[in-house]
């Protein structure tokens, strides 16, 4: 059986990607940050989205590989969010507004584009348990969990994965992935995940904080046998889409 066959859908979707990528870093297209942003802001303006998009990814990979310092990143998350909201991803530009305001950067392109994505995500149909959700695993990659619902419920299904060293996971890859998918069972903002991937004696329940979850599981012992090292689920995810695979 092929590798393709043993992945779930949304493992298998975040390494395609990331498999992208590595085969990218032998032609990287830029080779700073302020390079990619050239490249980038070229590409923005003649329209070539998802171009923009490759070139500011990298730059912020770069800035954040490189330590280029606050304002470096700052520049590439807020190209991100315009890039995001001129291809119509909102839901995407959502998270990279996430990201930057989770760092503390409040500068005048921040601010500007605060009222941006306020302005053209549409949260009200985010309401509901149900569609996709990204937690930043760092150099621009994202883990995924997709919640669709089902007879009697809703299945959820977690991508996950540690970078590791940054120097080597455009060679090697991330240092560690995971999967877990179940069923979520129970009501109103509280849910428990029901999955042969959890261990004897370990659970793992799901907040609805809002729009946006918070994962809760047993940590130690044998409880993150879906993964690698270093591989949990709980923490914070952010919606970006109300159908799976969405945004």
């Amino acid at each position: 059986m092929s590798v393709a066959r043993r992945l779930p859908s949304p493992l298998l979707a975040v390494l395609t990607a990331l498999a992208a990528t590595v085969v990218q870093a032998e032609d990287t297209p830029c080779a700073s940050p302020a390079e990619c942003n050239t490249r980038g802001t070229q590409a923005y303006q003649q329209g070539r989205y998802p171009q923009a998009l490759e070139a500011f990814e990298w730059q912020l990979r770069l800035a954040e590989r490189q330590q280029q310092g606050e304002a470096a990143q700052e520049q590439a998350l807020n190209n991100l969010m315009l890039a995001n909201l001129k291809a119509g991803h909102a839901g995407r530009a959502r998270a990279w507004l996430a990201l930057a305001l989770a760092r503390g950067y409040s500068g005048p392109a921040t601010r500007f584009n605060l009222e941006q994505v306020a302005s053209q995500v549409d949260y009200p149909a985010l309401q509901g348990l149900a569609g996709h959700y990204l937690r930043y695993a760092g150099q621009a990659e994202w883990e995924s969990l997709e919640i669709e619902p089902v007879k009697g419920g809703y299945q959820a299904s977690f991508a996950l994965m540690r970078i590791g060293n940054p120097e080597k996971l455009m060679e090697y890859g991330p240092a560690a992935v995971g999967e877990l998918s179940g069923r979520l069972e129970g009501k109103g903002a509280l849910y428990r995940l029901r999955s042969e991937g959890l261990g004897t004696g370990c659970s793992l329940q799901v907040l609805q904080e809002g729009i946006d979850l918070r994962v809760i599981e047993s940590l130690g012992g044998a409880c993150q046998g879906y993964g690698g090292m270093g591989i949990a689920a709980a923490g914070g995810w952010l919606k970006i889409a109300s159908q799976a695979k969405g945004g």
